[in-house]
Formats: structure tokens, C-alpha cells, sequence
């Protein structure tokens, strides 16, 4: 399968980097390269890529949130989400429905055969991270307290931080600090995304 390869990386290292590695694999073309998320939406619509790989730190946006914005956009377009080596960037683009996250300091044969991946199975998540990460938030799922048990609880159920303070006789604040603590051993970073991971371990 020839890919058709469209980059998003505001730093020119990175670019030019991209160049030399594509020019090594026959099966990827580099066919543009941008900057921005605006570029980025020109050039996906004018070239008609089958993989686009984003980085999330872009000056002028969030790599993630245009990740996002191709995928609702483009349904079968391959995105590799690439950026730092953390366990938060590895779920954002899972959870997202990406094709795959690559750290920065992944090797080039790595890259390229996330980008293979991204082109025939673009609906089908890859992270050569994946499994520690997942090991990592089961171990911090597991170690909630009892309070923040019952809180998630009372989350599921979709009452307010208001009613929730007001049926265990605590302060709002108070059960603010909670749902953090809640949110941080989780590693997300809102009431959906902490339902959908409580869901995965049964805590629920």
C-alpha cells in the first residue's frame, strides 16, 4: 500500500527529519508538511492524505485538539499523535480514537511503521508504550480510598459537586479536592473520562 504521509511540527529539525526518513521507505510519500492547525486543515483537504502525524505541542494550538478535529473531520484518515513520553498523551489519543502515539524519542523504524499502521488500520489504536501505561493506571486505580470510591460513585450517578458535598455532609470544596485526587490516580481529566476508566477496572 503506497501512503501518502502529511506532517504537522512546528520545528524545522523535526521537518527535516521527516524528510530523510520518509526518502528511506519507497511504500510513504511526504506529500506537505505544516506548521499550524489552519495549515494542517489546508493541506489534509487539498492533498488528500491517508496518514497525517500531529505533534501535540504546535505554537499556534494544541496538537491534540487538531487530532481531534481531523479525526471527526476525516473518519478513515490515519493520525500519529508524536510528543512527549507521557502516560496522559498515550490516553488522550487512545481515548480519541487516533491511530497511534509515538513518543519523540521513538526509533525512525518506529515511526514509520506506526505510520504503515495508521494507513491500513486507521480505527485501530497502537503505542509501544500501551501496556505499562494501562499497568500504571490500573496499579493508581486500584489504590482509591474508600471516600473516593464513594464519590466516583455518586459521580456515576450524575449529581453535582453541590449534591454530592450535600449528601455526604461535606463542603463543595472539600469534595472539589476529592474528585482532583479522583481524576489524578485516574489519570483523566473529567467526569466521562473517569467513568470510562472506572468502567474498564470495575470499579464501578
Amino acid at each position: 500500500m503506497s501512503v501518502r504521509l502529511v506532517t504537522v511540527d512546528a520545528v524545522t529539525l523535526a521537518r527535516l527529519g521527516y524528510a530523510a526518513a520518509v526518502s528511506a521507505y519507497p511504500d510513504i510519500s511526504l506529500v506537505g508538511q505544516a506548521t499550524s492547525p489552519d495549515e494542517a486543515v489546508e493541506l489534509v483537504n487539498a492533498l488528500s492524505p491517508n496518514v497525517v502525524a500531529v505533534d501535540t505541542h504546535l505554537p499556534e494550538g494544541d496538537g491534540v485538539q487538531l487530532a481531534v478535529k481531523l479525526r471527526a473531520e476525516h473518519p478513515h484518515l490515519g493520525i500519529v499523535l508524536t510528543g512527549p513520553a507521557e502516560d496522559d498523551y498515550i490516553f488522550r489519543a487512545l481515548e480519541a480514537g487516533l491511530s497511534a502515539f509515538l513518543p519523540r524519542t521513538a526509533t525512525v523504524e518506529l515511526l514509520m511503521s506506526a505510520v504503515r499502521h495508521a494507513a491500513v488500520a486507521p480505527a485501530s489504536f497502537t503505542a509501544p508504550n500501551l501496556a505499562a501505561a494501562l499497568a500504571r493506571r490500573r496499579a493508581r486505580a486500584a489504590a482509591l480510598s474508600p471516600r473516593e470510591e464513594e464519590i466516583l460513585r455518586h459521580l456515576n450517578t450524575g449529581s453535582s459537586l453541590a449534591s454530592i458535598a450535600s449528601q455526604l455532609r461535606l463542603t463543595e470544596s472539600t469534595v472539589r479536592t476529592y474528585v482532583a485526587r479522583l481524576y489524578d490516580k485516574l489519570g483523566v481529566h473529567n467526569r466521562a473520562q473517569a467513568l470510562i476508566v472506572a468502567a474498564q477496572h470495575d470499579l464501578l
